[in-house]
C-alpha cells in the first residue's frame, strides 16, 4: 500500500455534507426556511451545520426540521424525513427549517456544510 493512496477514492462520510442554498424565506410564527439541494453526503434533523456565505463568512446553525415534497403525492404535499441526502428523491431538493437565525443571515449561493467541513 502506498503512502498517499493515490488513485483510491476516499469513502464519503457525514463530514462531507454540503447543501447549496437557493432561496430563503420566513414563515410568520414558524421561523426561517432555506431551500436548495444537498450536493454531497447527508444530514440529520437536529444537526448543527456551518453556513459558509458567498462572502466567505461562517456561522453555525441548527437544522430543526427537514421538509420535502411527498414522492408521488399531490402538489403541496410534504413529508418531514429525519435525514436529507444527496441521493434522496427529487435530486436531493429539501427545505430546512433553521433555528435562531434571521432571513438576512442567508443568501442564495451560500452553502451549509458539516461543522468539520
Amino acid at each position: 500500500m502506498g503512502l498517499f493512496g493515490f488513485g483510491k477514492k476516499r469513502p464519503q462520510t457525514p463530514a462531507d455534507f454540503s447543501f447549496q442554498v437557493k432561496d430563503i424565506f420566513s414563515i410568520k410564527g414558524q421561523g426561517l426556511v432555506v431551500t436548495g439541494q444537498v450536493t454531497a453526503g447527508e444530514v440529520a434533523c437536529g444537526s448543527t451545520v456551518t453556513c459558509v456565505t458567498v462572502g466567505g463568512d461562517r456561522f453555525p446553525c441548527v437544522i430543526k426540521q427537514i421538509e420535502q415534497p411527498r414522492p408521488g403525492g399531490a402538489r403541496g404535499e410534504f413529508i418531514h424525513p429525519d435525514r436529507a441526502s444527496a441521493d434522496g428523491p427529487f435530486q436531493g431538493s429539501y427545505a430546512f427549517w433553521i433555528a435562531d437565525r434571521q432571513p438576512g443571515d442567508f443568501h442564495p449561493g451560500d452553502r451549509l456544510i458539516s461543522e468539520n467541513g
